[in-house]
């Protein structure tokens, strides 16, 4: 398993839910459950682009998201700090900022991920760089479904069994970098262009 400076706390999709009612400026504690995005590197990273059939979803996200620029809005609509920076030799994902009712809602929309991905700027702004889109596998597939979710015509990544938690280790999760340049490619996990301020 690739190793990498994991600075990345997650919580339970319960805490997640209970996190809501958190100021929204409160630091994620260090000793929250680590996620592990290790082998994320085996399976969505291969997928470089969207097929042709993948663009009307790209504009959607694109679309549902271009107000999160503004990161007082997405503070106002309801997304919350769900970890630190990350940061590793892969590259970088940003500061994750989940939404819980999207969270607890099974349902793939293209306009409304689950996590926005925010990159704290020098001059103290966070830039919207991209999207994280989160199912619980267990619930997904008792709800009659066979395959992995997917959106823009690419399959989620798999469950990570490695995770110490069952919630987390049943997630199907996809990084979408929409607003930041990947040469690594749009669908990759990191984003060799994301780095961490030194003292985050």
């Amino acid at each position: 398993m690739t190793s990498f400076r994991l600075v990345l706390p997650i919580v339970t999709l319960a805490s997640v839910i209970l996190m809501g009612a958190c100021d929204v400026n409160q630091d994620v504690a260090a000793e929250e459950i680590q996620h592990d995005h290790s082998s994320h590197a085996l399976t969505s990273a291969r997928v470089v682009e969207a097929p042709g059939h993948g663009a009307a979803d790209l504009s959607r996200m694109r679309a549902g998201t271009s107000r999160y620029h503004d990161f007082s809005q997405a503070v106002d609509d309801g997304f919350i700090p769900f970890s630190p920076c990350v940061a590793s030799p892969m590259g970088g994902m940003g500061v994750h900022y989940a939404h819980p009712d999207r969270i607890a809602d099974i349902s793939v929309d293209p306009a409304r991920p689950e996590m926005l991905l925010y990159v704290p700027t020098d001059d103290g702004r966070m830039e919207l760089v991209g999207v994280e889109f989160m199912v619980n596998a267990e619930a997904w597939h008792g709800a009659g479904h066979s395959e992995a979710p997917s959106v823009a015509g690419v399959p989620y990544d798999p469950p990570d069994p490695n995770h110490p938690h069952s919630e987390m280790a049943a997630a199907y999760t996809l990084h979408v970098w929409l607003w930041k340049d990947n040469p690594d490619g749009i669908f990759a996990p990191f984003n060799p262009n994301v780095s961490c301020p030194a003292t985050m």
